[in-house]
């Protein structure tokens, strides 16, 4: 009777260990102040955390994904090294909470300016296709709703993207 119990004690451990992290997947982000869409993040999962990578770039009116992570063009200005957007890792080390099933601990950056601000996650209660994007100075922040894109939505490279070697790059 030990024996099963330490059996099914440790079949337990293994499923919940093996259990992949919510919400992971491609997101459409939405300017707070303009309303138009500026880049598809790719949210994956690092060393069990959450990480996320932006893999594409809306034109200037938010029409029509311009360029990808296979063809990158525009570069992080402010950052050291000038890095292309599309691969910049503006996300990490963003742990999920069951209890308040929400991503947070973690980093994000803008990639326009290079700051990087304490973050939190959280899926839209009233549609589960968006997701709430904070990031925080202190009790100050501010808060981006992204939008879940479907693969088929994506260009082609996007839809067969391998990541199963990608590590998080922090830039600073």
């Amino acid at each position: 009777m030990k024996k099963l119990f330490l059996f099914l004690s440790f079949s337990l451990f293994l499923c919940a260990s093996a259990h992949a992290l919510p919400l992971l997947g491609f997101y459409k982000t939405v300017d707070d102040r303009t309303g138009n869409a500026k880049a598809v993040v790719k949210l994956y999962e690092c060393a069990g955390l959450m990480c996320g990578r932006i893999v594409a770039l809306f034109d200037k009116t938010g029409s029509y994904i311009e360029e990808t992570i296979s063809n990158p063009v525009r570069v992080a200005e402010k950052l050291a090294e000038k890095p292309h957007l599309d691969g910049l890792d503006i996300l990490w080390h963003m742990e999920w909470s069951e209890r308040s099933q929400e991503f947070s601990g973690g980093r994000i950056m803008d990639p326009m300016d290079g700051r990087t601000y304490r973050a939190r996650i959280w899926q839209d209660r009233n549609d589960p296709g968006l997701l709430n994007v904070r990031g925080m100075i202190g009790p100050f922040g501010r808060t981006q709703v992204w939008q879940n894109m479907e693969i088929s939505a994506l260009p082609e490279d996007l839809q067969n993207l391998d990541i199963s070697d990608w590590e998080v790059v922090i830039r600073n």
